[in-house]
């Protein structure tokens, strides 16, 4: 029995019950951030606690990402058979003792245990992640408005925080054992007392529990016959390849490359987070303004520099100026991306499934790339393999037009349009409405 703490399950929330439900799911959006950067900010001192190199760091990664591959599988059917309530509840209590597990195993040099605590981690951060955004998505069909992006700046606040405490923690000497067992049991304990507010209903519905197994992959079949999605798809894996490079890689390579402190790579991954939690909070009026091609295409320009900048910089500080450059061109890809495959409300759940899973796979393949790369080579010229996203990005953008057409300017379609129209007056003595010539 999960503990309610007074929020009694309801279909017809109060206002007041949706506003502590949004502020609850904030602070959780926050604390998965939180989590998220307290692994990535000490990378380095695990790499060398398990006595591995890049590539070999790269290969345990792997694990990472069949967990939440695996997770995705069965995601739907167990926030289905269980309500998401409960689920939330036993993923973010799984995962605190998964996250404990890797500790040890980094404490112990234990690559096998690593393996199968990281495979758990992400495992349970799959089964939590889904349902989080799904009673955010809840939250904000009751508050009437577009709030979805504030849960998502709150997680890109966690993760400012969450690199901020690893920096410091790596400066005063604390050992990840003891940094990664304080920071999941205290962020548990906060996630476990959220869930109640956060959750509007979240009761189990058992008669769509039989159609959950295969998750994204079994809901989106049909949409990969869908030559937009596929290519869609390819722009959300080169959205994945450029944020989660830097993620992964950025400070150790500042460690290995450049000869600093980890927590001196952490202040810069730190600089890259913060880069994209700006220009993520400006993006309504940038997309607005400029159109999702054109701020596709200066996304892929921009992550592109900065890559360039962080491979071949003359001295260490460019390093910080190229992590600001790659953290603004790698903010408003993932959100467009999803946005266009949503296009169509009665295939956005298919389409945007479909796309999700190009994510997933940049998962599986993208970190040991870049590990094998860095056998070769310094690890930020490895990093130069995000430039190939940022091409098919700008290559592709025009994917994430309305209308499809992945070559051939707007304002051509606009003129063929209104020749059409043109046209049809003339042969029949009415005019067509521009709405409908598109």
């Amino acid at each position: 029995m999960v503990p309610r703490f007074g929020h009694a399950p309801t279909s017809t929330p109060t206002r007041e019950r949706v506003k502590s439900a949004r502020a609850a799911l904030f602070a959780s959006f926050m604390l998965l951030g939180i989590l998220t950067t307290t692994f990535l900010s000490r990378m380095p001192t695990v790499r060398d606690e398990l006595h591995v190199t890049a590539a070999g760091l790269a290969a345990l990664l792997l694990f990472g990402a069949l967990g939440s591959l695996v997770g995705l599988l069965v995601t739907g059917w167990a926030n289905a058979r269980l309500g998401s309530r409960a689920l939330l509840w036993w993923s973010a209590a799984a995962y605190v003792l998964a996250f404990s597990a890797v500790a040890v195993a980094t404490s112990l040099g234990s690559p096998v245990l690593f393996s199968a605590g990281y495979f758990a981690v992400s495992f349970t951060l799959a089964l939590y992640n889904v349902p989080l955004n799904t009673e955010a998505a809840e939250v904000e069909r009751h508050w009437g408005k577009a709030i979805m992006p504030q849960f998502h700046a709150g997680f890109s606040i966690g993760m400012g925080v969450g690199l901020a405490i690893g920096a410091g923690v790596s400066h005063l000497g604390v050992s990840p054992l003891w940094h990664f067992i304080g920071m999941g049991v205290v962020a548990t304990i906060a996630r476990l007392a959220l869930i109640p507010a956060a959750v509007l209903n979240g009761e189990p519905d058992p008669d769509q529990a039989a159609k959950g197994i295969g998750g994204p992959f079994a809901t989106a079949k049909v949409e990969y016959r869908d030559r937009r999605v596929l290519l869609l798809g390819v722009i959300v894996f080169a959205s994945a390849m450029t944020e989660m490079t830097a993620a992964q890689w950025m400070s150790l390579s500042i460690v290995d490359d450049f000869g600093r402190q980890e927590s001196v790579g952490d202040l810069v991954y730190w600089i890259f987070v913060t880069a994209m939690f700006v220009v993520r909070f400006s993006g309504a009026p940038i997309i607005g303004r400029w159109g999702r091609v054109v701020t596709l295409r200066v996304s892929a320009l921009l992550a592109a520099t900065g890559v360039l900048l962080f491979a071949f910089a003359p001295s260490f500080w460019a390093v910080p100026v190229a992590a600001l450059i790659w953290g603004a061109g790698a903010a408003l890809n993932f959100p467009i991306g999803f946005s266009a495959a949503a296009d169509d409300p009665k295939r956005a759940t298919a389409s945007v499934a479909a796309v999700s899973t190009f994510s997933t796979i940049a998962g599986l393949i993208v970190p040991q790339i870049v590990g094998r790369l860095a056998a070769w080579v310094d690890l930020r010229h490895a990093l130069l393999l995000v430039i190939t996203g940022s091409i098919a990005s700008f290559i592709l953008a025009r994917a994430v037009r309305r209308d499809s057409k992945l070559f051939g300017s707007r304002r051509a379609a606009m003129r063929r349009a209104r020749r059409d129209e043109s046209a049809v007056i003339d042969a029949a003595g009415q005019a067509i409405p521009m709405h409908q010539v598109d």
